[in-house]
């Protein structure tokens, strides 16, 4: 019995630093928040904050009430370079604690703009006009869009949300505090390979008349794959401000 008990014990240390290392092994770009700047303690991506966007207490604040995406005074972030991979495969995951927002704010958004059009993008809006959140990626047009929608995250309560796209299995998912939200979908055509990241931001719309964001972000993390939903559940349980930690070790901080 106690050699089985030995087994058992191996076998779930071995899982678990099987998840925390694959999962931070694709782990690309991750803004902390920890300093008076934006920083990607993960990559080399540089990010701007503004309009009177702002780092406070360890969190990205946006305040953007009554404030559509094409107003000169909205704030929020903006990269000065695309941040998916060209894997085939992303997974963005962000810690955000908001209260009712406008229709169709965007946390990211992730896409190309023609006349405050958006084309080829990926979105994550915490409110729809039908009052829930969203998580869409289309290959042309908004009309073309693969999305799952699920119950609104600008509820005042903290959230850690993961959005898979995986590009082998041709499947969008959304993971709300590592619970799968809604039912998986097929992205059919609207692929990684063809969203084309012009505009790349956390917390305005590449849709003019979209309204600005109005929140906090924790942390945002990009990984070059599809995370399984084992390891959305060691991220959602490492917290914000920590990596998975190998077995035996300690979390990793933010940096």
């Amino acid at each position: 019995m106690m050699f089985k008990s030995r087994l058992l014990l191996s076998a779930t240390v071995a899982l678990a630093l099987t998840l925390a290392t694959a999962a931070n092994a694709a782990l690309t770009h991750r803004f902390s928040f920890n300093d008076s700047a934006p920083k990607d303690s993960a990559g080399t991506a540089e990010a701007t904050l503004k309009g009177t966007a702002k780092i406070a207490d360890g969190k990205l604040v946006l305040d953007n009430t009554d404030k559509t995406s094409t107003d000169s005074a909205l704030s929020y972030l903006e990269f000065k370079s695309s941040l998916l991979p060209k894997s085939g495969s992303v997974s963005i995951v962000f810690w955000i604690t908001a209260k009712e927002n406008g229709a169709f704010a965007r946390v990211v958004n992730f896409g190309e703009t023609d006349n405050g059009i958006g084309s080829a993008f990926i979105y994550i809006t915490p409110r729809t006009s039908d009052g829930q959140s969203r998580a869409a990626i289309s290959a042309t047009d908004t009309a073309s869009k693969t999305y799952i929608d699920f119950n609104a995250i600008d509820d005042g309560k903290p959230h850690c949300v993961a959005i898979v796209i995986d590009g082998t299995a041709k499947k969008l998912h959304v993971y709300v505090d590592a619970k799968e939200a809604g039912t998986p979908a097929d992205l059919g055509d609207n692929t990684l390979d063809k969203v084309k990241p012009t505009s790349n931001w956390v917390g305005k719309s590449s849709f003019d008349n979209d309204s600005g964001l109005t929140g906090a972000l924790d942390e945002l993390r990009i990984y070059d794959t599809a995370l399984t939903s084992d390891e959305v559940t060691t991220i959602n349980k490492a917290g914000a401000d920590s990596l998975p930690a190998a077995a035996g070790a300690a979390p990793q901080p933010a940096k």
